[in-house]
């Protein structure tokens, strides 16, 4: 195997053939393959709306945890790739792109470890991942977090490898940093800088600038911080002394290690649960064994003592360990799996040991990635819903009115929805054709459920219902501009 990378580009044609593999998995059947949702609009309507507005928030989502948010530039990120690409999908497809490049980086970070069939492989194994392929569909600020996972620990090897410019460090701290501002859990990632102040003592502005551009990463929320009264310091100060005592986590050593790695490792390569726990064993004993024979390089002791400290750390936390939150601790899961099935290439078998693992990763995890590359169901529905609207009255413009916009009813998904598709078919008129989606209000006086029912869905016209009849039964109309108000300038209205 070793012989035939040997060959001049050989692994540049190798390395282009697994990002478009990536590339097709990321964005087959795209858009229809998007699911919609509360969330998932919402975050997109951001990106949208601030970028028509040229606004940038100062905060971002609240998290699961308590009344505190995370830091803006998951937002920021998708206002600026809105800006480039003005188009209402591109926060998905920017999401898309991300996912990757993130496998081009874990091959850069295993050509740093172990050249270019470590790279490789390493490549492949994130391309095929269906935890990966699944996060490059599924808008949320904690699938944001894969790339700069994979980029800190790259720039980290970069400052171990070589003396290289301090701008360097800064960047390690700014990719961490920000990565902190889309899921506070990436702050196990500030081990690094640590680790490099260790290791290069006398380069210790390494250290200095990493910490800089952690600072850097986190003026937008201080500024919040400042002028809000310490808001989320405050919440986040409560959460940590009594508020976490509210939810009960199961937490014994044996549940960590039997139980939560084998599943993680499992769902982050796609296999069952048993071959997680062979690859775990065989990597231990890989481990153990290359440590005593010296063979380990110091950049993969330094990776090994990175995990370790994410491992322990994780361990003492007192909230629920869901997969989706936890991608920076991806780039290990992986990283570790090259190097066990590297490794069987070195017993007397030699390469056909290590092909056949991947063999057996490609047959497990392609099954779960197939479901994903189709049609989402819920997502057809609505565009079939618009369609039967289009259908029925072809030459009109539509606004569309929902029960509440203060509380989150059983049909926000599908408003959020149809409003999103109404604004990608430029159908959206605040002044166009009044059309509601069925819920808890009263329907306003005028409205005939017979005989004015556009869609199977629960969509009537309501052109002949007056402005005060709707007003009087609770009904309003929904805007791009309403949603981006809600969620990023809340704090505005609690000065109040």
């Amino acid at each position: 195997m070793k012989k035939f990378f040997k060959k001049k580009h050989v692994h540049l044609y190798v390395l282009f053939l697994i990002l478009l593999g990536a590339a097709i998995l990321r964005f087959y059947n795209v858009p229809y393959r998007y699911g919609m949702g509360v969330e998932t609009i919402r975050d997109a309507v951001i990106g949208i709306e601030g970028a028509r507005q040229l606004q940038f928030p100062l905060v971002g989502s609240f998290s699961s945890l308590g009344p505190f948010t995370f830091g803006p530039w998951y937002a920021y990120q998708l206002i600026l790739a809105t800006i480039i690409l003005p188009f209402v999908y591109t926060p998905w497809i920017y999401l898309g792109v991300i996912s990757v490049l993130y496998v081009f980086i874990m091959y850069k970070i295993g050509y740093l470890l172990g050249g270019k069939v470590f790279g490789l492989v390493l490549a492949f194994i994130s391309a095929i991942s269906p935890a990966q392929v699944i996060s490059a569909t599924h808008l949320t600020s904690h699938n944001n977090t894969n790339l700069f996972a994979a980029l800190s620990i790259w720039i980290f090897l970069k400052l171990l490898s070589k003396n290289i410019s301090y701008w360097w460090g800064f960047a390690l701290g700014i990719v961490i940093g920000v990565g902190m501002n889309l899921h506070f859990q990436m702050a196990g990632l500030l081990i690094l800088p640590l680790i490099v102040l260790f290791y290069k003592r006398k380069k210790y502005l390494y250290f200095l600038t990493s910490a800089a551009g952690v600072i850097v990463a986190f003026v937008p929320l201080l500024f919040f911080e400042l002028n809000n009264n310490w808001f989320n310091t405050r919440n986040i100060f409560y959460y940590v002394t009594e508020g976490k005592n509210a939810i009960y986590v199961p937490n014994r050593w044996l549940f960590y290690v039997r139980d939560f790695w084998p599943s993680f490792w499992s769902d982050a390569l796609g296999t069952p649960v048993w071959v997680a726990n062979v690859i775990i064993a065989v990597l231990i004993a890989a481990l153990a064994w290359t440590f005593y024979k010296k063979k380990l390089s110091l950049p993969m002791v330094f990776i090994i003592v990175a995990f370790v400290f994410n491992f322990i750390l994780l361990r003492y936390y007192w909230g629920p360990r869901y997969f989706g939150y936890l991608n920076f601790l991806r780039p290990f899961v992986f990283i570790f799996t090259t190097f066990t099935i590297l490794h069987l290439g070195r017993i007397k078998i030699r390469a056909y040991a290590a092909v056949f693992a991947l063999l057996i990763l490609t047959f497990f995890a392609i099954p779960k990635v197939m479901p994903e590359l189709g049609k989402d169901p819920f997502t057809m529905s609505m565009y079939s819903a618009i369609d039967d609207l289009e259908r029925a009255y072809p030459n009109e413009n539509f606004v569309l009115y929902t029960c509440s916009l203060t509380i989150q009813t059983a049909r926000e998904r599908e408003t959020y929805s149809l409003l999103f598709i109404l604004d990608l078919k430029h159908k959206f008129n605040k002044e166009g054709m009044k059309i509601g989606l069925s819920s808890d209000c009263e329907f306003p006086s005028g409205v005939d459920l017979g005989s004015k029912e556009i869609s199977p869905i629960g969509l009537y016209n309501f052109s002949d219902a007056s402005e005060k009849s709707l007003i009087d039964k609770g009904w309003k109309y929904v805007t791009f501009g309403q949603i981006y108000d809600s969620h990023t300038k809340w704090w505005i209205r609690e000065q109040f």
